[in-house]
């Protein structure tokens, strides 16, 4: 009869302990909501988090996003090829006949993000490329996603690739920056220069080669070299041509 009474007490003192710790969280939260702006932050949030599904929803539930994606996974299993694997920049070129190599395949998808890629990922994994060129990020920053972010999306990118493909040569390519007369984005390209710091310190961790692509780019400005685009964000022939000079030997290169 002892013992019952004294696991009646201990279930007792349990849930009231339980009580008073979700009270104290409760207010916490309460207060960290109110410090915030109280209703107005939580219909804030809650905006920005509809808006961010949406967003989501837009970018890879679209037509075109989804034929690529089915394309790609249609296409024929090759091992020691070259993927270029990115957004617009990578996808807009032709990259085969461009560096003369017929073992490379472009994986490239116009507005393509750092989320995009990761979600792509391991459709790549399975060409099991003997090289693998990524550059993305430049439409993550347009959006207004934060650069820890978008590091972090590289980083489950890069250790997938790492853990799956310990053999792959990786290079990570610098995001590009815009030009500020042709493509109204004030600000963005500071956000480039903080990304490419951060990415070069990642390529590092991982093992991987870093390539410079911004600084080749770059006007008396800091901005995209207005020679090398129309639009201000992608490039014209001559701007694949320099960015053909920059890799090319990296591309043709036996491991």
């Amino acid at each position: 009869m002892h013992n019952l009474v004294t696991i009646n007490e201990a279930i007792k003192f349990t849930l009231l302990l339980s009580c008073l710790i979700n009270i104290l969280f409760l207010g916490m939260g309460s207060i960290f909501v109110a410090r915030r702006g109280g209703l107005f932050y939580l219909l804030h949030k809650l905006s920005f988090l509809t808006s961010e599904r949406a967003r989501l929803t837009a970018m890879y539930d679209n037509p075109f996003y989804q034929d690529k994606t089915s394309h790609f996974r249609a296409l024929p299993k090759s091992e020691s090829g070259i993927i270029f694997l990115g957004d617009s920049l990578t996808d807009l070129c032709e990259w085969a006949e461009l560096l003369k190599n017929d073992r490379i395949k472009n994986r490239g998808i116009c507005g393509d993000t750092t989320e995009g890629v990761l979600n792509r990922i391991d459709n790549i994994i399975e060409h099991q490329p003997k090289k693998l060129f990524i550059l993305i990020g430049i439409n993550d920053l347009n959006q207004g996603i934060q650069v820890l972010d978008i590091v972090e999306n590289y980083h489950l990118i890069l250790r997938k690739v790492k853990e799956s493909l310990p053999n792959t040569q990786v290079f990570i390519q610098s995001v590009l920056p815009v030009n500020y007369q042709k493509f109204q984005r004030n600000g963005v390209n500071d956000k480039v220069v903080e990304l490419n710091v951060i990415l070069r310190e990642l390529t590092k961790e991982f093992s991987y080669q870093y390539i410079d692509l911004f600084s080749a780019f770059l006007d008396i400005n800091k901005e995209l070299n207005s020679q090398y685009t129309i639009d201000g964000v992608h490039l014209n022939g001559q701007g694949y041509l320099l960015w053909k000079k920059i890799i090319e030997k990296d591309v043709n290169d036996e491991i």
